[in-house]
């Protein structure tokens, strides 16, 4: 029999094609090449099973008590460390977007939902994923995943608050865990088992769940009405949340009456309603307790409707600059500005930053603060070479809104371009000290080490991006080569220490499975 350190290489080696694979399935429109490639993906998770049936053997005999409340074979501490370790996986094969004004619209929108919630154990990662399939997904240690699909669908932010404070309350009651738990109980399922097939579900959940019932031979009824259960709670404080939030709780039965109607006869269902059943008596019991909740007269959505906009210009390109034009006459001058703003990034993103400029100019002087319109000026001067003008404005921007994420790497990014690569550096540390995993900000102060000939410094920024990635053998090796670049001792063991924290992560994975 393999020895445990053994069963977890190879498990995290299989999960890791797992995903890769499954992306590629998404992506694949022929027939006969996604069923060759299921057949692939199946034989991999058959593979991981074994040697999670292997691992889940030697430990039979001391498998902890289960209860309801996720406190089982799963601390909060135990939890924290398994979804680092996945948000690690899920960064280096899933297309996640790298935009800092969304990711800032994001992060502000999920954190006011958070504030108003209650359990919370640990911090709350938010992040998009670049597929145009309507999804959310929550997974352990606070982590959110909201698809650019998802944006696309909803028609107000109080519709997109919905999905992510339904999302939040998954993670809050710990849902996840105490579903694990109950798997793990009524089948004596090895835990790695069910995590394969939930990790690799939330990248494909029909292929995710193909695998978990081929893992435990077919659901039983009382674990399907385990999960309606998680669903409804999910639905009922979701809602209050949504409330304390100031949105609108019609919100929630509005989109997903929407999105059951519209797929109501549809043999191919979007991932939400996979991973989310809805039935008619949910939606009926959603409506009306919304209908028991105050809404909000007047609610200011221009951010909400400039971050869509964003999504369709650039992320999911699915609006031309004349799809936009017919946008300008709409009513609600929140969207004509959001329809000039994707008309400016469209024109931007062929290559035409005059027009761009043109098409910007009555938003940027009618809202010279605003961070949307601020990146987008960035690039065009950027790309004019006018380094100047642009670091001027972003000096400005940044006495205001100090280590805010869309100022700052501007900030840094032309700061890099315009050879002050120093001042890079100087930013892009301030920044780290609260953002210390923002894989664009590390990056740059990668880069901006590089043009100053700081070699030992950008091998351990290297590392850290290798890290973040989960290539924790490939972060060791950079931290070795900052080591020998480095002829300070003291640093020399401040770099060791850090080779050893890598060596723990990778102690840890063997931990989760014991």
């Amino acid at each position: 029999m393999p020895s445990q350190l053994q069963i977890i290489e190879y498990s995290g080696l299989i999960i890791r094609n797992l995903l890769r694979l499954s992306y590629s399935y998404q992506q694949i429109n022929k027939p006969r090449r996604r069923m060759q490639l299921q057949k692939l993906i199946s034989a991999l998770f058959a593979l991981f099973f074994a040697f999670s049936c292997a691992q889940a053997a030697s430990q039979q005999d001391r498998l902890p008590d289960i209860g309801t409340a996720g406190g089982g074979a799963l601390s909060v501490e135990r939890e924290q460390i398994m979804g680092d370790l996945y948000m690690r996986q899920i960064r280096a094969t899933a297309p996640l977007v790298a935009d800092p004004v969304l990711a800032e619209y994001l992060r502000d929108l999920g954190l006011r939902l958070v504030r108003e919630a209650e359990g919370i154990r640990f911090p709350f990662t938010f992040f998009w994923v670049n597929q145009k399939d309507i999804n959310a997904f929550a997974f352990f240690g606070g982590h959110v995943g909201i698809n650019t699909g998802l944006i696309a669908e909803t028609r107000n932010e109080s519709e997109l608050a919905s999905v992510i404070s339904h999302e939040i309350v998954h993670v809050s009651q710990r849902h996840l865990a105490r579903q694990i738990e109950t798997s793990q109980n009524n089948g004596g399922l090895a835990l790695a088992g069910v995590l394969g097939a939930i990790i690799l579900g939330m990248v494909s959940p029909d292929l995710g769940m193909a695998a978990l019932s081929g893992s435990i031979g077919g659901i039983q009824q009382s674990q399907l009405n385990y999960s309606r259960m998680f669903e409804q709670e999910a639905d009922r404080i979701g809602m209050d949340i949504l409330v304390r939030s100031g949105f609108d709780p019609q919100g929630a039965p509005a989109f997903f009456g929407r999105l059951a109607e519209k797929y109501r006869y549809s043999s191919k269902l979007p991932e939400m309603l996979r991973t989310h059943p809805l039935s008619e008596n949910r939606i009926a019991d959603t409506r009306q307790r919304a209908d028991l909740l105050p809404s909000p007269i007047n609610r200011d959505e221009r951010r909400y409707w400039l971050a869509k906009y964003r999504v369709y210009a650039r992320h999911l390109q699915s609006h031309t600059e004349q799809t936009f034009r017919q946008q300008l006459s709409a009513n609600d001058p929140a969207i004509v500005a959001a329809a000039r703003y994707g008309i400016a990034i469209v024109q931007l993103d062929r290559g035409d930053a005059e027009a761009a400029e043109r098409t910007l100019a009555p938003l940027l002087t009618a809202e010279p603060r605003n961070p949307f319109f601020i990146d987008v000026q960035a690039d065009i001067l950027l790309k004019q070479q006018r380094y100047n003008e642009a670091l001027a404005m972003l000096e400005q921007a940044y006495l205001r809104l100090p280590n805010e994420q869309t100022i700052t790497l501007n900030y840094a990014n032309v700061a890099l371009e315009a050879g002050q690569a120093q001042l890079a550096v100087d930013l892009l540390r301030a920044y780290l000290q609260k953002e210390s995993d923002n894989v664009l900000a590390i990056d740059l102060l990668a880069n901006a080490y590089a043009k100053l000939g700081k070699t030992s410094e950008m091998y351990e920024q290297r590392a850290a991006l290798y890290a973040l990635y989960g290539n924790f053998d490939e972060a060791i090796n950079n931290l070795h080569n900052a080591y020998k670049q480095n002829g300070s001792e003291l640093e020399q063991r401040r770099l060791q220490a850090r080779i050893d924290q890598l060596l723990d992560k990778k102690r840890q994975l063997a931990a989760l499975q014991r």
